[in-house]
């Protein structure tokens, strides 16, 4: 069962001083990197990160990185719908996946197993799965091939979301609490660095 990975790297952190994914989140490890290293560990398939206002800033820091597809998308500020749109396009281009896994590159909570959860899931009963944030439902989340269309037209600066909250169609979840957690400004990514550090203090 082919599911492409989707990294969304677009909008431009209005909120953040400069390209956050971009940034030193601990251990000489980038934002963009971590995002990228927790997705590609799930299989061998390439993984694909949509960019936009940082495009340069992101090609830079990954060019070193293997099996890697850009996609830019030149109206991100259009919204996270329009990335969507953009990488669903872009990979129908070239292959007919069963599924798309999305997921934010400023999650930095996530790990390769949370996600392995969602695609065990999956692939056990190929339906639309995402992550449930105790209060809500959101990204990571994987799409069934039915909804490839419905990707490919979204517009709206929402995302998916409506999508997710349908009554209408069956949607799985997963708990996943730590991924209601994205770095939006520098305090927020000082916070998780230094949470990050005593982790790794206890674990020595």
């Amino acid at each position: 069962m082919l599911i492409a990975k989707v990294i969304l790297a677009a909008g431009q952190s209005s909120r953040f001083n400069g390209c956050k994914l971009t940034a030193d989140i601990g251990a000489g490890q980038t934002m963009i990197e971590r995002a990228v290293d927790v997705i590609q560990a799930l299989d061998s398939s390439p993984v694909f990160v949509v960019t936009g206002a940082w495009h340069k800033e992101v090609k830079n820091t990954l060019e070193n990185n293997k099996n890697i597809k850009l996609i830019e998308n030149k109206q991100w500020d259009k919204g996270l719908g329009d990335s969507i749109a953009t990488a669903t396009k872009a990979i129908l281009k070239n292959q007919q996946p069963d599924g798309i896994l999305f997921m934010l590159a400023d999650q930095v909570e996530l790990t390769t197993e949370h996600l392995s959860e969602l695609v065990a899931n999956f692939k056990k009963h190929p339906a639309r799965w995402c992550a449930n944030y105790g209060e809500r439902l959101g990204v990571p989340a994987i799409f069934p091939n039915v909804d490839l269309s419905k990707l490919s037209g979204l517009t709206t600066d929402k995302g998916a979301q409506h999508l997710l909250r349908c009554n209408d169609e069956e949607v799985n979840t997963v708990n996943l609490k730590c991924a209601s957690l994205d770095i939006d400004t520098e305090a927020q990514l000082h916070e998780f660095i230094e949470k990050r550090c005593k982790v790794f203090s206890r674990q020595k």
